[in-house]
């Protein structure tokens, strides 16, 4: 019998997307698409957080709708690319790169999709708690935590 859970366990689509942030010059870690894709919204998320920013209903709601089609999109790009992903034997060096090139694409749709379902996630839980705080006339925006995972 298999680990429990093992059939949604999310952590291979994240090391999987992980592992193609290379920098081919080197064949190590990409530090600069490390700084890009984590630390700048991570850096944008703590400033949020220090000036007290979130989002208002009408964002939660226009957030959820994108990512809603986004990650409906990303799963159907995500089967067309799976079926050039396959492939797995080499005629030459040419088709091994394109099949790796593939494999990355694979990987980092996928990972694309998980966000999206995480955003899209976040997105009705805080919509949902904001409307359960009663009706007045104070535009209510979200709080720390749903802000910083949001951004």
């Amino acid at each position: 019998m298999g680990k429990p859970m093992s059939k949604i366990d999310v952590w291979p689509i994240v090391t999987n997307h992980l592992r193609t942030l290379v920098d081919y010059s080197s064949g190590g870690a990409s530090r600069f698409d490390f700084f890009l894709f984590f630390g700048i919204p991570l850096l944008v998320s703590a400033s949020l957080l220090y000036f007290k920013w979130g989002f208002s209903v009408d964002a939660l709601n226009a957030l959820l709708a994108a990512f809603a089609i986004f990650a409906g999109l990303l799963l159907n790009l995500l089967i067309l690319v799976f079926t050039f992903s396959t492939t797995t034997t080499y005629a030459n060096a040419l088709e091994r790169v394109r099949t790796q090139f593939v494999r990355e694409l694979h990987n980092n749709v996928a990972y694309a999709v998980l966000v999206s379902i995480v955003i899209v996630v976040v997105s009705l839980v805080a919509i949902t708690r904001l409307g359960d705080e009663g009706t007045s006339n104070v535009v209510k925006h979200t709080g720390p935590y749903s802000t910083f995972i949001l951004v």
